[in-house]
């Protein structure tokens, strides 16, 4: 402790208490707790992050174990930790405004990544932020990354477990990622990626050894740099060459993404961190190739059977611990392969740059030569300023206000079982039934009618009230649905195309008006199947006034992006901004013969006449239930 004395006594006048930064960092994560609650509760319902809680423990068992508990000034002034505080309110603010705990999770982790940033390790004299890195094993990954690396792995465990089945002359049949062998039960590889022995936990394993060895190197600036480019390059290639079909392979299309997630990582904890982390995803193939594959084994040699109860369970944990025991070996290849090198005094001055590259990029050093040379860099810590405090206190007054915002629709959300974004402040659905459609509408005969209910946020609407209709006239039959209710503006040939409808045209139709009626457009638009079924679509929105939603001319990605945005704002925001909900009438026709200008002309024209009713219908019953 005589190192951290003497720094302490040469900035004792200037020092600043650590209870004081302390509370100001503890009550921006306070007033984030009811959604980060709500973060870790949907986790909780998703087999794959169950362990969440076993890294909220080790990060905070570590950096207890490392607190300067003994320190006048365990806190330091930091640029880097200044720049998390700020990520963390951008995420905060983002939590509120769009009610997703996904930005809160976010948010609460960057917060104590800037803590600990600035917080003084009391051995190595560096600071804490290693500390932090189990908790974003558990952030989910974007765009349901996680779930298409899952899907992954269990397509290769499936097709390796499968092989070596063939090895073991036992007959089966693959089907997806489930083994049917006969006379026995399914064997489903879904089942064996998941819970405990996830990837995810081989993960965490990885990263709480690295923090605990003290294996973290980050690498230069430059070198960082240099790594983030040369990502975003080898993404932008791939792109390139994935569009041009001239990359079609899945298996380099995985190593590519692999390539790119090393390369990331590589800028943030270094080469052999990250090789060792990227390992996790080999030995998870391995881990629940070995236990499916143990499972009809067991059973057809041995006549035992682990695929249930209590044998089942073990089976599950003795793997684990192999895949536990294998990263650790890993760890020890990756010594032996990648450690520091010694240059004496007779290298000539290539060998002794080469060896300097080897020890600074790819081994890192030994322990006790990074903790002697950032050790004597961090004696020359600065206190945090009066200007830094103050910094400190308004960013923690920004995220409480989020916070609380925020914390409303949180508590609505909890009682909800489907964890999903609350898009409107009150229940907004106007029932309707059968005989609230027209029986016949020029020429067009009702013949069906059947309610849909669905979970809030689905594509479709939360409920669908679907009447079918058909024409002596012409050989194809319509449906007619009013779904409700949507945040703003819903693109519904989006729906279509994920139904693998492909869109042919798409129509922006303003209707002519008599007097001073506004004019309310609406969308056509033509779909075909790779069958040569032909269908045509008319849609639009009113909102719950009965005025018509101004449809947007064109859809493409950018004005998805805008329109996404906002139907995801919070019901407060959005209602006094846009509009708060939004109610769709629409039309679908389906055929294998050509619609012609005349057939799509009457059902332009009978989607026209179903609207007004139901708005009228709409506007009766609402007013009826307001009274």
């Amino acid at each position: 402790m005589t190192s951290i004395e003497t720094a302490e006594t040469r900035t004792s006048d200037n020092s600043t208490d650590g209870l004081k930064v302390l509370w100001p960092y503890l009550i921006a994560i306070a007033v984030q707790i009811p959604m980060l609650l709500l973060y870790f509760k949907g986790l909780w319902n998703r087999p794959h992050y169950q362990t969440f809680i076993v890294a909220v423990i080790a990060a905070v068992g570590l950096a207890l174990y490392r607190w300067p508990f003994d320190a006048k000034q365990p806190f330091h002034r930091s640029v880097p930790s200044d720049l998390l505080y700020i990520v963390g309110l951008g995420a905060a603010f983002l939590g509120a405004i769009f009610v997703e705990p996904w930005f809160v999770a976010f948010s609460v982790m960057t917060i104590v990544a800037s803590l600990f940033v600035r917080t003084l390790d009391k051995e190595s004299l560096t600071n804490l932020w290693p500390c932090a890195l189990p908790l974003f094993v558990f952030l989910k990954l974007p765009c349901n990354f996680d779930y298409q690396l899952i899907t992954k792995l269990q397509q290769y465990s499936a097709i390796y477990t499968s092989r070596l089945l063939d090895l073991a002359g036992l007959g089966h049949h693959m089907d997806g990622v489930v083994i049917k062998i006969p006379g026995m039960q399914d064997y489903g590889i879904e089942e064996a990626c998941s819970g405990i022995q996830s990837f995810f936990t081989l993960m965490l394993v990885a990263t709480i050894f690295l923090v605990a060895t003290r294996r973290i190197r980050v690498p230069k600036m430059g070198f960082g740099v240099i790594a983030l480019l040369a990502a975003l390059t080898a993404f932008m290639i791939r792109v390139s060459l994935t569009s041009a079909g001239w990359l079609e392979s899945p298996f380099l299309i995985d190593l590519t993404t692999m390539l790119m997630a090393g390369l990331v990582l590589f800028s943030l904890i270094g080469f052999q961190s990250t090789a060792l982390l990227l390992s996790a995803i080999f030995w998870a193939v391995f881990m629940n190739t070995l236990r499916i594959l143990t499972i009809p084994l067991a059973n057809q040699f041995l006549e035992y059977d682990l695929s249930k109860g209590m044998s089942h369970d073990i089976l599950g944990y003795c793997v684990l611990a192999l895949g536990i025991l294998l990263i650790l070996s890993t760890d020890q290849f990756l010594q032996f392969l990648f450690g520091p090198v010694e240059s004496s005094d007779e290298t000539s001055q290539m060998g002794s740059g080469i060896s300097k590259f080897w020890n600074n990029i790819i081994s890192g050093g030994s322990t006790e030569e990074v903790l002697e040379k950032t050790g004597k860099l961090r004696l020359q810590r600065k206190p945090i300023s009066s200007n830094g405090y103050r910094f400190i206190l308004i960013i923690t007054g920004l995220i409480g206000v989020f916070g609380l915002f925020q914390s409303v629709d949180a508590f609505r959300s909890w009682s909800h079982p489907d964890l999903v974004t609350r898009f409107f402040n009150d229940d907004m659905i106007v029932d309707f039934e059968k005989q609230d459609m027209l029986e016949t509408i020029g020429g067009w005969k009702q013949v069906g009618y059947k309610p849909e209910n669905r979970h809030h946020g689905a594509d479709h609407g939360q409920r669908s009230d679907v009447w079918q209709f058909r024409s002596p006239a012409h050989s194809c039959s319509a449906i007619c649905s009013l779904d409700q209710p949507f945040p703003g503006w819903h693109e519904l040939t989006i729906c279509y195309r994920n139904q693998g409808w492909k869109m042919v045209k798409r129509t922006r139709v303003t209707p002519e008006t008599a007097g001073d009626e506004e004019p309310w457009p609406y969308i056509q638009a033509m779909f075909e199947r790779d069958t040569g079924e032909k269908g045509f679509l008319v849609f639009s929105l009113f909102n719950s006034f009965g005025d018509g939603v101004e449809a947007p001319r064109q859809y493409g990605n950018v004005e998805w992006f805008i329109l996404a945005a906002q139907n995801r704002l919070s019901h407060r925001i959005r209602a006094q901004l846009y509009q708060g909900e939004a109610y769709q009438t629409q039309l679908f026709s389906t055929s294998f013969n050509k619609f012609d200008d005349e057939l799509k002309a009457e059902l332009a024209a009978t989607h026209l006449k179903i609207r007004q009713h139901i708005r009228g219908q709409f506007l009766a019953k609402t007013d009826a239930k307001n009274r």
